[in-house]
């Protein structure tokens, strides 16, 4: 599918819906996402709690989607309940959000609605009621879903206190409502808890009164439970450490296919830079390298604009946008029905909120990313579910990056998958914590062979770990390299006495002057420990090796992660690719129609902040294992047949002549 969401202004509903769709249809959408209610109607509602647009002299929506239809697009509905009109805040009061200091938010005239009151509640199932009654809407995608404390200026207001929030909290838990997010305050995680737990309540509220009205609508929404759409964004923001996170798409699309059966990804290559500059697009290369990802991993295409695709103010980015939607209309069924053939996985944290995990997971991914190593992702909170043991039994080796807090069940079903020949690499303080961010005395993970963590060294400049002889013996690629830099917390741990201990710390030494920059005392201490257990190992890394290589990209940790899986875990490339490490590679199978792709993303164009036209690459030798007769290679972005050998009997030789943003290689099988 390919969905183009046209975020319209008051002021769009002027437009000229001949125009409209023949935009659409000039960019091969299939798919339309369009904004029908909630902070504005586009339709003549009749509900006087639905602030009808201004602008608009007839049925906005309506005559969009009949025209729409016509034309085989599908209708997805927008709506946005966060917010009311300031008209309708004054005469109702008891619907808003409070701040600890008594204040709404008006923010152009819009107020920030409470999701327990009564608008949130009730009154959205009445305008939801009213276009699906009214509309052959196709689904419905909702914005800003939850509790909306933070403005478009990136303003935190605080924690709600309205009454209906009070009530709910204190008749739940017996407390008043916590004044500040403070994860060491008690009362603060049961809010935590109460803010979970009252959002899934009113999504399957609403999601029940849909699907009640017509099973068939679709609900698109960033949610791991409920949907049939998730939908994702890969957006900018002026405010968002560097560098730019340019593996978004491939991470979102690939999340949810490693995560949740039954369930369609779309990720959003978002035009705009940020909320204050909506009318300025980011580069089209950053664009193209989005695309281009949700393609080779089997995402919906989707792009998204402020106004229509025909009042653009910087339309740079559109010829690019218009190819790519194309080449996916007319390749869409090799990538459709696909799955990947990695039998690594990263684990996604998913739990920011308490634990900031996030420098971890996507210094790993990088480092997988750069090494050509294929993997699949799955979402943190899916170790708990009872499909987790399926799940896990594809893999030989998956990762734990810093999952601090593990759920009981979660804990027993990586046991289970160790003790059954899986192989686990943990990091930085996996299991180390509770659900309520209490650091433990020892770390859960049985597997890990950790009887108590002694102490945690705080993060401390001139600290290391030394690769020592006997290391060398067992992981490779060392032999000009005896010290790594450590900048992290640095758990000390009491093992197993069967465990097998890795590199040596070091303590803070002296960095200057230069005459005193020796250090004299290394450790007996373990920067990296082994465990057997059962048929499978266990791996854990005491301190944030993903982190590390997210600040500064040093070799020492890119080098030490992948000779442990390499030596330790067993941990191959299932395809050689011979190419830079700027190269993202890929590998699905499509089992009905006996086809294997290998693409390959070219991200060359990135130069610190800035994103350029990838330098076009020459004559990339690709290798790799095949058990079936094959009956032809072709490339799909760049239209040639390829020749090939076969070598061993069963390894495939191929030679793609040019990369340039990315590619797909189709080996055809009989």
């Amino acid at each position: 599918m390919r969905m183009i969401q046209t975020n319209l202004r008051e002021i769009d509903a002027s437009l000229d819906v001949e125009e409209y769709v023949q935009k659409l249809k000039e960019y091969s959408a299939n798919v339309v996402l369009f904004n029908v209610g909630g902070i504005v109607a586009n339709y003549p509602t009749k509900l006087p709690f639905h602030y009808k647009n201004p602008y608009m002299n007839d049925d906005l929506a309506g005559k969009v989607l009949d025209r729409v239809k016509q034309e085989g697009i599908r209708f997805v509905a927008r709506f946005d309940f966060s917010k009311v009109n300031e008209v309708l805040a004054e005469e109702h009061p008891e619907w808003l959000y409070v701040s600890p200091g008594g204040n709404i938010i008006n923010y152009n005239g819009q107020v920030h609605a409470c999701i327990n009151g009564r608008y949130q509640q009730e009154h959205c199932l009445e305008i939801l009621g009213e276009v699906i009654d009214n509309y052959p809407i196709d689904g419905i995608f909702f914005n800003m879903a939850g509790y909306v404390t933070t403005d478009y200026s990136g303003n935190y207001h605080g924690i709600c206190q309205c009454d209906n929030c009070k009530k709910a909290f204190f008749e739940r838990y017996g407390h008043p409502l916590p004044l500040e997010e403070d994860v060491n305050d008690p009362v603060f995680r049961l809010y935590d808890r109460f803010r979970q737990e009252t959002r899934r309540e009113l999504f399957h509220k609403i999601r029940r009164f849909i699907k009640d009205k017509n099973e068939n609508i679709a609900i698109a929404l960033w949610a791991s439970e409920g949907v049939d759409i998730f939908r994702s964004e890969s957006n900018t923001a002026l405010d968002r450490p560097l560098p730019e996170w340019n593996y978004s798409a491939g991470h979102h699309v690939k999340m949810v296919s490693g995560s949740w059966d039954n369930m369609v990804t779309s990720n959003t290559a978002v035009h705009f830079i940020d909320f204050p500059f909506r009318h300025s697009s980011v580069s089209p290369n950053l664009t193209a390298v989005r695309i281009a990802q949700s393609i080779v991993y089997g995402g919906w295409m989707d792009y998204y604009v402020i106004g229509t695709l025909s009042n653009q103010d910087d339309r740079i980015c559109f010829d690019i946008v218009k190819k790519l939607f194309k080449f996916h209309k007319e390749n869409e069924e090799y990538y459709t029905g696909i799955e990947s053939i990695a039998d690594a996985c990263l684990v996604v944290p998913s739990k920011s909120m308490l634990h900031e995990s996030g420098k971890e997971f996507r210094g790993i991914y990088r480092i997988l990313t750069e090494s050509h190593i294929l993997f699949d992702l799955m979402q943190d909170e899916v170790l708990s579910a009872p499909s987790a043991a399926d799940k896990l039994k594809k893999y030989k080796t998956v990762i734990l990056p810093d999952i601090k807090d593990m759920s009981p069940a979660a804990l027993r079903n990586i046991e289970s998958y160790v003790n059954e020949g899986g192989n686990i690499l943990a990091t930085g303080k996996t299991s180390a914590y509770d659900a309520h961010g209490n650091l433990l005395d020892k770390v859960m993970l049985a597997c890990a062979g950790i009887k108590e963590i002694c102490k945690i060294i705080p993060q401390e400049k001139g600290m290391y770990l030394r690769v020592r002889p006997c290391d060398k013996n067992v992981l490779k690629g060392f032999e000009d390299l005896d010290i790594i830099y450590l900048y992290d917390d640095f758990m000390v741990l009491d093992t197993d006495d069967d465990s097998e201990k890795y590199l040596s710390y070091i303590p803070t030494c002296m960095f200057g002057p230069p005459e005193k920059c020796y250090y004299s005392l290394e450790t007996t201490i373990p920067g990296m420990v082994l465990k057997q257990y059962g048929k499978g190992k266990c791996v854990f890394i005491p301190w944030g090796i993903g982190r590390h290589y997210e600040t500064l990209s040093n070799h020492a940790h890119s080098m030490l992660l992948i000779s442990t899986l390499r030596n330790l875990l067993s941990v191959k490339n299932l395809i050689s690719v011979d190419v830079s490490p700027v190269v993202e590679v890929a590998s699905h199978i499509q089992k009905n129609e006996k086809r294997q792709l290998v693409s390959l993303v070219n991200h060359s164009g990135q130069l610190g902040t800035g994103f350029f036209e990838p330098l076009p690459i020459f004559d990339v030798p690709i290798r790799l294992k095949v058990d079936k007769q094959i009956t032809g290679v072709k490339t799909l972005y760049g239209g040639m047949n390829l020749d090939f050998n076969i070598d061993n009997g069963n390894e495939l030789s191929i030679t793609l002549p040019r990369l340039e943003l990315f590619e797909t290689i189709v080996i055809e099988f009989s």
